[in-house]
């Protein structure tokens, strides 16, 4: 009986004596790194959850003009082929018809999708597109409807005008 207990092996894990050996400072940081990281996975996944990459609270936001005649209500980020909501209000008094412009490059890389009410007329001048509407049309707001696909990823410019008045500047972020 006493060979057999003698040939058992030694564990060398529950006795805490380990041939490889350990530096507790290293293990450490290793723990504290995999923390972070964890804790960093939780938050992009509440923040995109949120609209950060697409449609959401941090997403939707609006712009107006310096001297406040249009305002526009739209996605701040946004994915390539994926539907993108704006909404632009003409806060001047019109009285029969109104232009509204978007440039700043914007139409060469958004797509048109929808557009509420139909303009009466559409005209390109150069990569801008010019919009002509009937006031009775687009109620009392003069609010129009655009329903956009983006085509490439990256920053995108935009500039819309409303007749004379100074444009509305904003950018959007297009993810892959």
């Amino acid at each position: 009986m006493k060979g057999e207990n003698e040939s058992v092996k030694k564990d060398h894990t529950a006795t805490g004596d380990s041939p490889i050996k350990e530096d507790l400072r290293w293990v450490r940081r290793e723990w504290l790194i995999q923390r972070a990281g964890e804790y960093l996975l939780i938050l992009l996944v509440i923040l995109g959850a949120c609209g950060l990459f697409s449609k959401g609270v941090l997403s939707d936001t609006s712009a107006r003009s310096p001297d406040g005649t249009l305002q526009v209500d739209y996605e701040r980020f946004g994915r390539v082929e994926s539907n993108m909501d704006m909404r632009i209000r003409y806060n001047a008094p019109v009285a029969g018809h109104f232009n509204v412009t978007i440039g700043g490059g914007a139409l060469d890389n958004l797509q048109i999708q929808t557009l509420q009410p139909q303009p009466l007329e559409a005209v390109t001048i150069g990569s801008d597109l010019r919009l002509t509407f009937s006031a009775r049309d687009t109620g009392p707001e003069h609010a129009i409807w655009i329903g956009l696909q983006p085509r490439n990823p990256g920053r995108i410019h935009v500039a819309i005008n409303g007749g004379d008045h100074p444009p509305v500047r904003f950018t959007q972020w297009i993810y892959p």
